[in-house]
């Protein structure tokens, strides 16, 4: 499948809900946003070490603003995606959990606020990070689906690694060092893919997914409905 990394962010301001909804209308089976956390410990669809505030023309850590300060800004929250994700129930969702994130908010807090928001199944969420612990901390606290970010090939062969067996493993294009990427009891997801021939040069070498940039590319791409079942 070819997942819209923070939507489709060609069209309208990435990780936003018109950029989901966009994302949506063009076909996209899976999104991927990134979560932070505001000073009242409220998870926000931001991508980045900051946001831009508007009138003041400085960038401010998310983790320094309170709720009340990001409402007032073209932001969306994790709440108004979940809410909009129960009325379209088969996309699917990977939500990225930054380290620099984990370690402002704990892993157990960050878990359970993300938990929070979602009332009712957790199925079309998928929580991605690089830190196994939060993975395992998922796993516990109730989310069925975890996915690990790998800085390389070798790491998924890894006794850890191995051992937590994520769904996904997500990896950069850049640091693939072998021709094929090694099965394992998860399926790889390859980024940021933006072009049809990539796509497809990917699906040769095991990717199972591509995570994409450039959405209404690729699914103008007739070589890559072939491949991803689009």
């Amino acid at each position: 499948m070819l997942i819209a990394h923070l939507g489709d962010k060609i069209h309208h301001p990435e990780n936003t809900l018109p950029a989901f909804e966009a994302a949506h209308g063009l076909g996209a089976c899976a999104i991927a946003t990134e979560i932070q956390f505001s000073k009242d410990h409220t998870p926000w669809c931001c991508a980045g070490e900051g946001v831009e505030l508007c009138r003041s023309s400085i960038s401010t850590p998310l983790h320094l603003l309170k709720d009340k300060d990001l409402q007032t800004l073209p932001l969306s929250s994790f709440q108004h995606l979940v809410e909009w994700a129960n009325r379209h129930r088969h996309l699917e969702w990977f939500v990225e959990i930054s380290p620099e994130t984990l370690q402002m908010v704990k892993p157990e807090l960050a878990i359970r606020r993300l938990l929070d928001e979602i009332p009712g199944s957790t199925d079309p969420f998928v929580i991605l990070t690089s830190d196994l612990r939060s993975l395992r901390l998922a796993r516990n606290l109730g989310f069925d689906q975890v996915a690990l970010r790998v800085p390389n090939v070798g790491r998924s062969l890894s006794p850890e690694v191995v051992t937590l067996a994520p769904d996904y493993l997500l990896i950069d294009q850049a640091v693939v060092d072998c021709q094929e990427l090694p099965p394992g009891p998860w399926q790889w997801v390859v980024h940021e893919i933006n072009t049809a021939q990539g796509a497809v040069q990917w699906h040769h070498r095991g990717a199972h997914h591509i995570l994409t940039g450039n959405l209404p590319l690729l699914m103008r791409s007739q070589e890559a409905s072939n491949v991803y079942g689009i």
